[in-house]
């Protein structure tokens, strides 16, 4: 449509400037060498008109030019708005695929480090917030029937807990951090043993160690990891690590504060340890 406007735009402006002296002239009446008034200033504004003639055409011309330019600017602009769209919700998508292999190459990259550890892959699908209760609700993906309660269960980074409850191939999780866990856990510089308890705090995730001699020197920053003793959780499994002490000036014990080395805010996939080869039966 754009395009037919260009086209006769200006052979129209043309016929119209030639036709409007044509109709004057033949509507002159009397001694065409001395006109009358009328036909004076018709002569008169038909001249002007026709000397200026030019000068419209491309004045118009160019108002239309930019008429018509609008119109193509406004369709690009809305085919840009969309394109932009799309782009920006093709963007979201790869950022997700990209941080869910990340995920998914980490924990490759833990069931390689621990190749005596038979472990089944599940996917975070609930969790409660409750201070009191800190449970996740996982999905089996396969082995549904290998997963029993007490079970570990594990992330690329390290201890999340143990099953509580199995219901097919649904499980709830008792974190770590749950008050109701305890866990036989070392230090990691120096081999000093404890009981890690949940807190079951308000806004964090805090542990603490009971049992830590006063006589064992820990500092914070040490890497708390799982004893082995007891048979439910793996040797060296990363637990958390050490965020504040308070040594006491007398009795047999200190106490130690410990952050988790995972953030249970953020997981969506973990493993079952349903089984240790190095672990004889």
């Amino acid at each position: 449509m754009n395009d037919l406007l260009r086209r006769y735009r200006d052979p129209a402006l043309v016929i119209l400037l030639l036709a409007l002296p044509l109709y004057m002239l033949g509507s002159y009446r009397g001694d065409r060498s001395r006109p009358g008034a009328m036909s004076a200033m018709t002569m008169q504004a038909v001249g002007s008109l026709q000397s200026q003639g030019d000068g419209v055409i491309g004045r118009v011309g160019r108002l239309w030019d930019d008429y018509v330019d609008l119109i193509d600017v406004k369709a690009e602009n809305r085919r840009l708005v969309i394109e932009n769209a799309r782009l920006r919700e093709e963007n979201i998508r790869l950022q997700g695929i990209l941080q869910e292999n990340a995920r998914l190459a980490a924990l490759v990259g833990f069931k390689s480090a621990r190749p005596t550890l038979h472990l089944v892959p599940a996917r975070v699908i609930a969790a409660d917030v409750s201070p009191y209760f800190r449970v996740l609700r996982i999905r089996i993906d396969t082995g549904e029937h290998l997963v029993e309660p007490g079970m570990p269960v594990v992330a690329a980074e390290g201890v999340v807990g143990q099953i509580e409850v199995v219901a097919g191939r649904y499980s709830d999780v008792m974190l770590a951090v749950d008050p109701r866990s305890k866990i036989d856990i070392l230090t990691q510089s120096n081999r000093a043993r404890g009981i890690l308890v949940g807190l079951g705090h308000d806004n964090d995730y805090l542990a603490q160690i009971s049992y830590l001699l006063r006589r064992d020197e820990v500092e914070e920053g040490d890497i708390v990891v799982t004893s082995g003793r007891g048979g439910r959780f793996p040797k060296e499994l990363p637990v958390g690590r050490i965020r504040a002490i308070d040594a006491q000036a007398y009795g047999l014990y200190q106490n130690a504060w410990v952050e988790p080395v995972v953030d249970f805010s953020r997981l969506e996939e973990v493993f079952v340890v349903v089984g240790d080869a190095a672990v004889p039966r």
